[in-house]
């Protein structure tokens, strides 16, 4: 797992760039509601775009959006 909290400072796209999270590539994190995946959509120079995937198991039909990064711990999804 890759540590994405406590990197105050740092923009969703530096952590991405840091951890080689590209376009395409699908995360998974828990804020304590069950995981939720999301693929990296854009990459700008300090925002994020993606769209979610999945929320605890159960696939999401929604839009692009920025997300932030720090507010949990996510992994490259298998």
């Amino acid at each position: 797992m890759i540590r994405t909290l406590n990197t105050h400072g740092m923009t969703a796209a530096s952590i991405c760039r840091e951890n080689g999270w590209g376009v395409g590539t699908r995360l998974v994190g828990d804020e304590g509601y069950g995981p939720t995946v999301i693929e990296i959509t854009a990459l700008g120079e300090k925002t994020l775009l993606a769209k979610r995937i999945s929320h605890n198991g159960r696939p999401v039909a929604a839009g692009e959006s920025s997300w932030a990064l720090w507010c949990r711990d996510w992994q490259v999804a298998s």
